[in-house]
């Protein structure tokens, strides 16, 4: 792994291997993010192609790490609410609710670089559960199938999906009551587990 200097230096430089390095450490997050608040898949990921498309043309841009996330979770927050705008506008019946408190927060840069490690530790931890568990935990939050919709996807019962849905949770709650208080306080509101 190159030093974060180089990295950079490599990316303002134009080195696709630098940008897709960059890409690879954000991709999951961001579009996890977008579809927080879009609540479309579809959307969010195209969104967040777009994002990275911007990125690239303004490579030369960034001075940081950081600055390239900020640039991200931020180009990714006002696209997700430009399509929503925009969806109103089109269509005065089509009511989408925005989550107010996802606005505030996402108002405040570092309370939103925040939010951005929070999902990216939440990635990371989906990605060393069982793959079952795993599955059932990114298709019921991440992507927002009902419990019918990951049965017939998995071809499994839904007291298989509830059972693997529920020993995710407590891995994830776990390894988050460990890891940070903090971090599991909003990890629980971002998700709304204790709903579950």
């Amino acid at each position: 792994m190159k030093k974060s200097d180089d990295l950079m230096y490599d990316f303002r430089a134009g080195s696709e291997i630098a940008f897709k390095h960059f890409m690879k450490q954000h991709i999951h997050a961001l579009t996890f993010h977008a579809y927080k608040i879009c609540r479309s898949k579809e959307v969010a990921e195209e969104i967040v192609a777009d994002t990275f498309s911007k990125l690239w043309q303004r490579k030369d841009h960034f001075e940081s790490e950081i600055n390239i996330k900020s640039f991200l979770y931020i180009t990714t927050r006002n696209a997700c609410f430009d399509h929503i705008k925009s969806a109103k506008q089109q269509n005065n019946k089509l009511s989408v609710e925005l989550n107010e408190d996802l606005i505030l927060r996402d108002t405040d840069p570092l309370t939103h670089l925040i939010h951005a490690e929070l999902i990216k530790l939440l990635v990371e931890e989906i990605n060393q559960l069982p793959q079952r568990q795993g599955d059932v935990f990114r298709m019921f939050y991440l992507e927002g199938l009902t419990t019918d919709e990951i049965c017939i996807r998995l071809n499994v019962t839904p007291n298989a999906v509830f059972l693997a849905k529920k020993k995710a949770i407590a891995a994830i709650r776990d390894v988050f009551s460990r890891k940070d208080l903090f971090a599991y306080i909003l990890l629980s509101k971002l998700l709304f587990i204790d709903e579950v």
